[in-house]
């Protein structure tokens, strides 16, 4: 019967019953536990029997294999079960046949292991034989057995020592039992006896001639039960004797193995001359010839033959003359080393993939102790390198740190599994290391994309210094070139000054350039150009304008001399901040219009449909609708700001709605509704509370990868109520390097001057009798403190970046108070727009 098919790189079927297959090879595949299966079972009923089977050479044993037991006497059930526990161990489950007769079954399992299901080619030492011994007994009797602690077998060399007695475990409760030898040499230390008890078997050789001699030892129990035992003796010459029958080493392939100690003698204690030889050359014996009685020492070296891990059989043979030879079998088990990583990942580019300075390393450790072998890697990635690629490993380990090379990345995350590979004797032994590089679009990315300059008779603003940061951190050099004439773009370093010289323009002209950046390095993009506005007049204002019409919202261009401002209704009205004349309005919106924001190079407009529940997006170059894009949630407490994290802009809503500009792709930020504000390198974003009886303030850092198809990286920093900053929160700005935060709040008498790392209150900016409502950082970094006073001489207070006091301003007569957020600063610096409560917008010339 097929019992099971084995697929794994050597193993071996246990089981049960025998005859039939090929003839058995002396040296047997599997040996057993129990090596004779004994049991006593009652009729009518069926016994479990295990039996565990070990593969005594599992280097022949390979493939896949078919192991099968053949039971030729019908004594047990059909279907036995082979459970495997090792590659080289298995153990079957068999069940005795119930409808077996009361009485005595003796014989042999044959288990088999084949090449293939017909069984038509077996492995080496296949069949092998399973004795077994069963007693039947009546139903509702007790069972009797007699069970010897091992085989009932002994040697003895003529003059030498007797052979160990054999115990014998007999389970007869209640009943007495006797006992009879089959022959003199068979002696049993007692012959009756009763209830469970341990008999001791002995072997004496007393008179008989040199050879093997078979017998039986009946146990019989006073209930008419029996067990009949075999029993056989071997009587050698006189010859050399060992205190070991056999060595077997352990150990694990590359290690060093301690060498283990054999004394020799002869069995009459007479002296001989004796030599020791090996069969095979990885073991040795040391010293190699003497005199009885002797000792000596024997080592084992895998490295002869280069061994690969399994299971060897050497012979020691010891020879004197006239003696006949002793051999002891030798056995040497190798496991294979274990290399082992400290690490089984690396990540070269860091989380958004662009630290390539960091150098993580990995120790290779090989656990065979003090003995090095060597090792190496598989071919690297182009886009990294090791400290090492090759060496020699031990249990102390080698360490390699392996270099990212980013330029010959893609852009994504790319991974490749590293194999180091040992070579340990004839082992090759693996430690896997995942290694993935992140790398982001590397990037060139200006400080500012829309840039505002202005020029008239009494002052001007014709330059202006763009930083370009490297996202890499290794800025290799660039170039820029400017489309019009009228402006220099001049490189130093990292720095572009762009430069206007407006005597060739026209008066009262608006005229737009671009500047596109060039990147040195081949790896590097600079896709944003930079937008230039020039603003070429024939008169300075003077004096503050005023609109004839009532507004609730305004922005200003970052770009142009421009002001949007809105009533809420169904139009934006523009307004020219140095003529104070509106020059176009946009029509076709919806009837109900919310915050508004602009991209950060000028060219879009993003709006709050309240009415349809939309983000709407105006082309600013010709002041038309170009998108409506639907919101789960607005209203007029919605506020919108542009971020531009990594050179990449997201539109961002205080709801925690965000877009990627570029195709509206959705994304979240972990934000619950305030004002906001954006530090200039679009990394830090900030949130105030609005109207609350304490200021709430929370700081986030964003970042924005190209990895996984693009990834918004937002993180909460901080967040704190601050009692220092007053309460009823109105509005919030950051300076343009994000090391500074300012808030406006409606119980102080001045803005708040905070450090974004802790929100810890630096220092205020005094503004009067007035409750701060509005605050605002210039692109020149000049600071603007809004108030809410009703009569009082001045509406804004205008600050140095350091907080020195420079100028007030007052906006109306009208005894109106500043709206809360709706101030706003012109691109170039030089003027600022707000709005009062009845709804009047005033144009305020600040200067230079």
């Amino acid at each position: 019967m097929l019992l099971a098919t084995l697929a794994a790189c050597g193993g071996g079927g246990g089981g049960s019953t025998g005859g039939g297959g090929s003839t058995p090879v002396a040296s047997p595949a599997l040996s057993f536990s129990p090596d004779t299966v004994r049991a006593s079972v009652n009729a009518g009923s069926s016994l479990t029997l295990n039996v565990i089977a070990a593969v005594t050479r599992p280097a022949e044993v390979t493939g896949t294999v078919f192991a099968s037991v053949v039971d030729s006497n019908g004594v047990l059930q059909p279907n036995p079960q082979l459970v495997r526990d090792s590659d080289s161990q298995y153990h079957a489950v068999l069940q005795t046949a119930p409808g077996l007769a009361v009485g005595t079954y003796s014989g042999n399992f044959s288990v088999r292991l084949c090449r293939d299901s017909a069984c038509a080619s077996q492995f080496p030492g296949s069949p092998v034989s399973l004795p077994y011994s069963l007693q039947i007994v009546a139903a509702g009797q007790p069972t009797f057995t007699a069970t010897p602690a091992t085989a009932l077998a002994g040697t003895i060399h003529l003059g030498g020592a007797a052979a160990s007695p054999v115990s014998v475990a007999i389970a007869a409760a209640g009943r007495s039992w006797t006992v009879a030898s089959g022959a003199s040499w068979l002696k049993p230390a007692v012959t009756s006896g009763s209830g469970n008890a341990t008999l001791a078997v002995s072997f004496d050789a007393t008179g008989l001639a040199v050879g093997d001699y078979s017998t039986t030892l009946i146990v019989s129990a006073s209930d008419g039960q029996s067990v009949t035992l075999t029993a056989t003796l071997s009587v050698q010459p006189s010859g050399l004797v060992s205190n070991s029958s056999g060595l077997t080493f352990n150990a694990i392939n590359g290690a060093p193995i301690p060498a283990q100690n054999i004394t020799i003698d002869t069995d009459d204690k007479a002296s001989a001359n004796w030599t020791a030889s090996a069969s095979v050359g990885w073991l040795s014996v040391t010293p190699g010839s003497g005199t009885t009685p002797a000792s000596m020492a024997l080592s084992v070296d895998p490295r002869v033959g280069t061994l690969a891990s399994g299971s060897y059989s050497n012979t020691l043979s010891l020879a004197a003359p006239g003696l006949s030879t002793r051999t002891l079998p030798v056995t040497l088990n190798l496991s294979p080393a274990t290399l082992s990583a400290s690490v089984n990942a690396i990540t070269l580019g860091g989380t958004y993939g662009r630290d390539f300075s960091s150098t993580p390393s990995v120790t290779l450790s090989l656990n065979t102790l003090s003995n090095s072998w060597p090792w190496a890697l598989d071919p690297l990635p182009a886009w990294a390198s090791a400290s090492s690629t090759s060496g020699s490993v031990s249990q102390t380990g080698s360490k390699l740190s392996f270099t990212a090379v980013p330029n010959s990345a893609s852009v994504g995350s790319s991974s490749r599994l590293i194999n180091a590979t040992a070579g340990v004797n004839g082992d090759q032994v693996k430690a896997a290391v995942l290694l993935t590089i992140n790398k982001d679009q590397h990037t060139l990315i200006p400080s500012e994309t829309a840039v505002a300059l202005s020029g008239s008779p009494g002052w001007s603003r014709l330059s202006r210094t763009i930083t370009v940061t490297d996202n890499f951190g290794n800025f290799g050099g660039m170039s820029a070139s400017s489309s019009a004439g009228w402006l220099a773009a001049n490189v130093n370093g990292n720095k572009i000054a762009l430069v206007a010289d407006p005597s060739s323009l026209a008066a009262d002209s608006l005229n737009l350039a671009t500047v596109t950046i060039t990147p040195t390095d081949a790896d590097a993009v600079a896709p944003e150009v930079i937008r230039v506005a020039m603003w070429k007049g024939t008169r300075t204002p003077s004096s503050n304008t005023t609109t004839v019409l009532p507004y609730s919202n305004v922005i200003t261009d970052p770009l142009r001399p421009y002001a949007y401002v809105h009533n809420g209704g169904t139009y934006i009205d523009v307004y020219h901040l140095y003529t104070g004349q509106k020059v176009a309005s946009i029509t076709g919106l919806a009837s109900s219009l919310g915050d508004m924001t602009s991209s950060a190079n000028g060219d879009l407009l993003y709006l709050l449909d309240l009415s349809n529940r939309a983000l709407v997006s105006i082309n600013l170059n010709t002041q038309t609708v170009t998108g409506s894009l639907p919101l789960s949630a607005a209203d007029r407490n919605t506020r919108l700001k542009i971020l531009r994290p990594n050179g990449v802009e997201i539109l961002a809503l205080s709801t925690g709605a965000a877009y990627l500009t570029s195709n509206n792709s959705k994304l979240s930020l972990p934000l619950s509704g305030g004002t906001l504000a954006v530090s200039g390198d679009g990394k830090r974003l900030l949130q105030q509370s609005e109207d609350s009886g304490t200021v709430q303030i929370a700081t986030y850092s964003v970042d924005y990868a190209a990895l996984n198809g693009g990834t918004l990286y937002p993180a909460k920093i901080s967040a704190a109520s601050h009692a220092g900053a007053g309460t009823q929160g109105q509005d919030i700005a950051v300076s343009p390097d994000g090391t500074r935060l300012y808030s406006a709040s409606g119980s102080t008498k001045s803005c708040s001057i905070l450090n974004p790392a802790d929100l810890g209150v630096l220092a205020y900016l005094a503004a009067g009798d007035g409750a701060p409502n509005n605050v605002e950082v210039g692109s020149d970094g000049r600071l603007y403190c809004g108030t809410a006073a009703n009569g009082a001489v001045s509406d804004i207070w205008l600050y140095s970046s350091s907080g020195t006091l420079l100028n007030q301003f007052k906006l109306t007569s009208t005894g109106k108070q500043l709206a809360p957020r709706q101030m706003a600063v012109s691109g170039d610096g030089l003027t600022l727009i707000a709005i009062t409560t009845d709804g009047t917008t005033t144009i305020v010339p600040v200067g230079p």
